[in-house]
């Protein structure tokens, strides 16, 4: 099963509605005179989506292009489908704020381009 089939699986298992939150982001590294790479996550887009909105990961990214092309990476959390919009903006401005900073990225599962997943270290 795919990564993304799996989260529209677990979304449908919640005790009420969610809705998957999905950040777009690219690496912004440097190389140090160590050859080491150092960096972080820019935030790039998000979107919010319903399970039912949902398809293939190549449908996703497809929608992402046809918007953005400058993404690696796809940061997803849910939160409950019945909140406001404010809430929802706020959730996502969260999300992006958190990337950026490099904070609580353990609560986000991380997909590539070739919906792997990616495990998120702070350095």
């Amino acid at each position: 099963m795919s990564a993304l089939k799996e989260l529209i699986t677990m979304a449908g298992y919640q005790g009420e509605p969610v809705k998957l939150l999905f950040l777009f982001a690219k690496a912004d590294y440097e190389q140090l005179d160590n050859g080491e790479n150092k960096g972080h996550m820019m935030p790039v887009m998000c979107v919010d989506k319903s399970p039912t909105e949902l398809t293939t990961f190549t449908e996703l990214c497809n929608e992402a292009d046809n918007i953005n092309t400058d993404w690696e990476f796809i940061f997803v959390t849910s939160m409950l489908a019945d909140v406001d919009k404010e809430a929802l903006d706020n959730g996502l401005k969260r999300m992006a704020s958190d990337i950026e900073n490099g904070e609580n990225t353990a609560m986000y599962v991380v997909l590539d381009r070739k919906e792997n997943v990616i495990q998120m270290m702070r350095s």
